[in-house]
């Protein structure tokens, strides 16, 4: 039953959705719920893609934190801004199993392309501003609201704060840290969220685990593209197909409202 599933243009559709996430996870770093997201929600609802994206993100940001544990100590400077958007995401998480899928759809498309925006260049400039260090202090709480609020609604938790981070100048190896601990602790919360708001999340488990296949294969194929594309190149292409995505999300949400 489980192969009949996974060999529909649903089950089909998720295993394009992981597999692409992972690849390009594999060659920039990040990009496994950016991506999967949106090409999922085109066919399935946000507690479902949550709770099937759940080992996949689990597995991928355990090996992060693994391979960038001596970079524990950036833990220290940003742990309010984790612990505020953990809990307000384990807490609120419940909306997004009440709130109409239509009115998410939007939402997760305006963050993304949003977010595609401001990545891209030459918006990108802007993380080259160099702030203060009073004013990065003040920023990172409502940073961890702000991520809060968006994962409980949409799972897209890390825009707010991953904007912060780079205007902060991180260095890569402290991000990649910070960023895993984040998205791991947050889709937790997540789960967890979904799970007692009464979504069954228990009967996507085996199909989280078989996406464990694409997902690995996609991130070692990622990793090996890395060394034949430019990064820059890479980056633009991934920033354009994910601001038509969102573009594409919010279109088809408005006129089914309509």
């Amino acid at each position: 039953m489980i192969i009949d599933s996974l060999l529909s243009f649903n089950g089909l559709t998720v295993l394009m959705a992981v597999l692409l996430g992972c690849f390009v996870k594999g060659a920039l770093g990040f990009g496994l719920p950016l991506i999967a997201t949106p090409i999922m929600l085109f066919v399935l609802p946000l507690p479902e893609i949550v709770a099937i994206l759940a080992l996949p993100i689990t597995i991928a940001n355990v090996q992060q934190i693994w391979l960038n544990r001596h970079q524990w100590q950036i833990l220290k400077r940003f742990w309010p801004l984790v612990t505020i958007a953990v809990f307000i995401m384990l807490v609120g998480a419940p909306l997004m199993v009440a709130i109409d899928s239509r009115l998410l759809g939007i939402l997760i498309g305006l963050m993304i392309a949003l977010h595609a925006i401001l990545s891209s260049f030459p918006l990108r400039q802007l993380h080259n501003w160099s702030l203060a260090p009073k004013t990065m202090n003040h920023l990172i709480i409502p940073a961890g609201i702000a991520s809060g609020i968006l994962g409980s609604l949409t799972a897209m938790y890390s825009f707010p704060s991953l904007q912060l981070f780079m205007m902060m100048r991180v260095k890569k190896d402290d991000l990649a840290m910070l960023l895993g601990v984040f998205l791991l602790l947050g889709y937790v919360a997540l789960w967890l969220g979904i799970s007692h708001a009464g979504f069954p999340v228990g009967d996507n488990l085996l199909l989280s685990a078989l996406m464990l296949i694409p997902a690995v294969a996609g991130q070692q194929a990622g990793h090996t593209a890395r060394r034949y594309i430019s990064e820059t190149t890479f980056r633009h292409i991934v920033h354009f197909a994910l601001a038509c995505a969102g573009f594409t999300l919010m279109i088809r949400g408005i006129t089914s409202l309509i």
